[in-house]
């Protein structure tokens, strides 16, 4: 087995076990083509539907200090989008609140300012 075939297939395991999909079906990206932001995606979005907001908070900006790249500018923006959709009691119900999204935001322009 080559290196490339192993770590796609780590990868494609490693998404189905955090997104607890057992069909290779329900995953609809091409791990092959996929840079590391889809997989950030993928992650992020795992860890809202999961209702850990701080936890995907922290994930999201431990990556963009890794790779500040337009693409996770994006999909932190997204990131934020969905949880400006949330209630307000859901955000405070699970550790989170609005201002912190808007927080968040701000942060965000202040660091991709700097690129």
């Amino acid at each position: 087995m080559n290196i490339e075939k192993l770590i796609n297939e780590l990868s494609r395991n490693f998404i189905k076990a955090l997104v607890k999909k057992e069909d290779d079906n329900m995953l609809v990206m091409n791990l092959e083509d996929s840079g590391s932001s889809e997989i950030l995606r993928i992650i992020l979005k795992s860890l809202i539907d999961k209702k850990e907001y701080n936890k995907a908070e922290n994930f999201l900006f431990e990556e963009i200090e890794k790779n500040k790249s337009e693409v996770n500018y994006k999909v932190a923006v997204d990131f934020y989008e969905e949880l400006l959709e949330k209630s307000d009691e859901d955000l405070i119900e699970n550790n989170f609140s609005r201002e912190e999204v808007l927080q968040g935001l701000k942060d965000l322009e202040s660091i991709f300012k700097k690129i």
